[in-house]
């Protein structure tokens, strides 16, 4: 006699199986699921530079920029800007501002300060240096240099190109702390690209 709601054993089995079917396909789906810039982590290794550095930037970092899955000021409203406050409240200096965020240069362009570390690792001479306020990165066969010192008020940026006819050369006075930090940190991410 069976009793009234009780599967037999071939059932049960049957339906145990397409459970474990459908539950694999649920965290397949899952683990293979996209960001919105199609990376799993979000905007993944952005943090890294952060590692070891000022106590708890790196963790701000990651909860800022890749778990909201952030690349560029004004490519997305970010949901928390505490995180962003917060983040800059612990920099001390030298720190770099929440990699993330990259606010233009008003000084050069990013293609003209990839055209110098073009230049310089095409063979050309070179020199970087930097300390807790300025930065500077140069190419000395064929003169061309950036620099920014923010711990001036305003801070100021420079950018000069002798190979361009005629000569570029551009300074501004910087009034946001958000656009001089930039600065400071293209310059400083320009040089270790090289190796400085």
């Amino acid at each position: 006699m069976k009793h009234a709601g009780r599967l037999t054993g071939g059932v049960a089995a049957f339906l145990f199986a397409i459970g474990l079917v459908l539950g694999h396909g649920a965290v397949i789906g899952t683990a293979s699921a996209n960001t919105p810039d199609g990376e799993t982590p979000a905007n993944e290794g952005v943090c890294d530079v952060l590692q070891g550095g000022t106590p708890g930037l790196y963790g701000l970092c990651v909860a800022y920029c890749e778990a909201q899955d952030l690349d560029l000021v004004g490519n997305k409203e970010p949901p928390n800007n505490k995180i962003l406050a917060n983040y800059r409240k612990k920099m001390r200096a030298g720190d770099p501002d929440m990699p993330c965020v990259k606010v233009p240069c008003p000084c050069w362009t990013a293609e003209e300060l990839a055209g110098i570390t073009a230049r310089i690792a095409g063979g050309d001479s070179s020199f970087c240096a930097s300390d807790a306020t300025t930065a500077q990165i140069r190419n000395t066969t064929n003169l061309q240099f950036a620099t920014v010192d923010v711990g001036r008020q305003p801070a100021l940026c420079g950018y000069t190109d002798t190979t361009m006819v005629p000569r570029l050369s551009r300074r501004f006075e910087i009034d946001s702390p958000e656009v001089a930090q930039s600065c400071y940190t293209q310059i400083i991410d320009a040089c270790a690209s090289l190796g400085y």
